[in-house]
């Protein structure tokens, strides 16, 4: 009776674990990149209304930050522009301006603006009023 496993099996289930994991991480790759690109999709909606129901309110807007808090790990906010960054590029921009909310999703930046492409977020002007 022997006591351990032989080198050839230590090997073939290393084998068998590294096949499995070539297929499992990149779809545990595209379903994150998928909820990330939901959960941006979902703030560009409740930024876009909540913007615009402050401006309905008070007819002037100073900073976006009066209207909205973000979450500051996936937005950047400044007075009139926040920002979403996919690795080092700029992905979404929402800036105020001209009494219209202008949002523009950036071409080839990354995996997850082409998933907000694929949900139906575009470069878009959407009216304060």
């Amino acid at each position: 009776m022997k006591n351990g496993f032989s080198l050839l099996e230590l090997v073939f289930a290393i084998v068998v674990i590294g096949i499995i994991a070539s297929f499992a991480a990149p779809k545990y790759m595209d379903t994150r990149d998928s909820a990330l690109a939901s959960t941006i999709k979902r703030d560009i909606v409740t930024a876009t209304s909540s913007i615009q129901s402050y401006y309905l309110v008070n007819r002037k807007l100073d900073k976006i930050s009066d209207a909205i808090t973000l979450n500051g790990t996936n937005w950047t906010i400044t007075d009139k522009k926040i920002t979403f960054k996919d690795g080092a590029t700029d992905c979404v921009d929402l800036e105020v301006a001209n009494n219209q909310i202008a949002v523009s999703i950036a071409n080839d930046a990354g995996n997850v603006c082409e998933s907000l492409k694929e949900l139906g977020i575009n470069t878009q002007a959407i009216d304060l009023i």
